[in-house]
């Protein structure tokens, strides 16, 4: 039942500090763990100024000091789309 988790909040205004939308990647979940590049869509966020993100895990991967597990992640080849 173990899992991991990005969550990517998107905010309307580059300065503020409540987000309007939120989406969800697991790294992993139960024996599923993402060992490859994975694609992202983030267009679930709608129009947004600015894009934050955190990593969550289940309660069993939290120790005294934390996570157990690395928190962190890669990115590569972001495509953003502005109006004309």
């Amino acid at each position: 039942d173990a899992w991991l988790k990005i969550v990517a909040y998107g905010f309307e205004n580059v300065d503020d500090e409540e987000p309007v939308s939120e989406v969800e990647f697991y790294l992993v979940n139960g024996m599923n763990v993402v060992e490859d590049w994975q694609k992202w869509d983030l267009s679930a966020l709608g129009k947004v100024a600015k894009i934050a993100f955190n990593i969550t895990a289940s309660e069993d991967q939290c120790g005294s000091y934390g996570l157990n597990c690395p928190a962190y992640f890669a990115y590569d080849d972001v495509a953003v789309r502005f109006e004309k």
